[in-house]
């Protein structure tokens, strides 16, 4: 019986449930690596709700460890990454079990990959005992990009702390792609950016949706009680980006279909909703649901989904997941980046409050046309989005990696 080759997996969070884009890239990744490797996965995991999941992940590893860093604060480690002058997202995915894991396996074998996911878990780097053949880092998307630019629209303190998070990260960025084989990021463009950013060469391996998954979403019990019609964002609702956009929607859009007569509900469908988010659902035709165990029948059965991000990196699952589910996506420029849909036959592109509201009103009231742009997309996803092609890129990069020096351990 062949032996496969021996990856060790450390991601910044464990890559379980996947029920948002972080979590669900790294879990399919991790599920269909497992087919060629025999996986050792070392995650932590900050969400109580998580909790119970723990052994989600067992039957696709050799050997996991999921350290317990919940009740974990940002302020704390925020004071602990000043003391080190580093990230915080170092300080505050960084804990000792784990670290200690990590000297114990990579001390009993060498192993043929480290697969790194996000350089929020790059600390864990520190603490491998014999070098790997090839270390690969994902870095999904640039996050010190991501940092600059909220710190650009950022007040008071925060400007100052994303400011700092965003010129630390880069310098990390820089430092681990050069320890390594190969950089992954999650499109073209992200890629490119990386390497304009860093000087360091980029690989692209994109986000894929389970079509099949997906597919089954109508046939999903509605969890709606009235036949109202629904408007329906979803993703983790304390992630700021995704809080900025639905609130924009509710203080931009609603009103603007309010005084066209038309009668809507709007969902935001997504667990850890913020003060913010939840005080939306006082309006009458807005709906907190918190978090949902099951998305499926909540996007299957709206009548759209709306994706109004004015600020988004690398690929936006959410639209995948809509558009695999059959229900029409209208999305801004920023939440369509990476995903070769055509505006007009695959989605509806907005560029404004009133293009939104023209939109809805338009496809709500031309149920052809509506039909005929669920089914384009569900037919785009099917046929370029599937996980399976992902993987095999994966796959082939890793194998090819192998072939080469040794990697550098951080």
């Amino acid at each position: 019986m062949s032996v496969k080759p021996s990856l060790l997996f450390l991601a910044h969070r464990i890559p379980y449930p996947p029920t948002k884009g972080e979590k669900l890239r790294a879990f399919n990744l991790l599920k269909g690596l497992s087919e060629s490797h025999d996986i050792w996965l070392g995650a932590p995991l900050d969400d109580p709700e998580d909790w119970t999941h723990r052994n989600a992940l067992d039957p696709w590893c050799i050997e996991t460890h999921i350290a317990d860093i919940r009740g974990r604060t940002r302020h704390r480690a925020a004071i602990e990454a000043i003391a080190r002058g580093e990230p915080v997202s170092y300080a505050y995915f960084r804990e000792r079990g784990m670290m200690d894991w990590v000297k114990r396996v990579t001390s009993e074998r060498q192993f043929d990959t480290v697969f790194l996911y996000s350089s929020g878990a790059a600390p864990y780097l520190t603490a491998i005992n014999r070098a790997p053949r090839c270390t690969i880092i994902d870095f999904v998307d640039v996050d010190s990009e991501k940092w600059r630019a909220l710190g650009e629209g950022a007040k008071g303190p925060m400007k100052h702390v994303y400011a700092r998070e965003a010129k630390l990260l880069r310098a990390e960025e820089t430092r681990l792609g050069a320890l390594s084989d190969a950089n992954l990021l999650v499109t073209r463009a992200e890629a490119d950016l990386y390497t304009e950013l860093t000087g360091q060469p980029a690989n692209v391996v994109g986000n894929g949706v389970d079509t099949e998954y997906w597919g089954a979403a109508k046939s999903m019990p509605p969890p709606y009680s009235d036949t109202r019609r629904r408007i329906i964002f979803t993703g983790v609702m304390d992630y700021e980006p995704n809080v900025e956009a639905v609130c924009w929607f509710a203080d931009k859009v609603m009103p603007g279909l309010r005084r066209a007569g038309l009668d809507l509900k709007f969902v935001i469908a997504g667990g850890r909703p913020t003060k913010q988010v939840e005080a939306l659902g006082e309006a009458g035709d807005i709906t907190v649901t918190g978090r949902v165990e099951d998305m499926r029948g909540w996007l299957g059965h709206a009548d759209l989904a709306v994706a109004p991000l004015l600020l988004a990196r690398g690929v936006q699952n959410k639209v995948l997941e809509a558009m695999a589910a059959g229900t029409p996506v209208l999305t801004t420029r920023p939440a369509l980046t990476g995903i070769d849909a055509v505006p007009g036959r695959d989605v509806t592109l907005c560029e404004s409050p009133d293009d939104f509201v023209i939109a809805i009103q338009a496809l709500l009231e031309n149920p052809e046309k509506l039909e005929k742009q669920a089914d384009a997309a569900r037919n785009l996803v099917h046929n370029d989005y599937g996980w399976g092609a992902k993987i095999a890129s994966l796959t082939d990069l890793i194998a090819g990696a192998n072939t080469r020096r040794p990697a550098q351990v951080a």
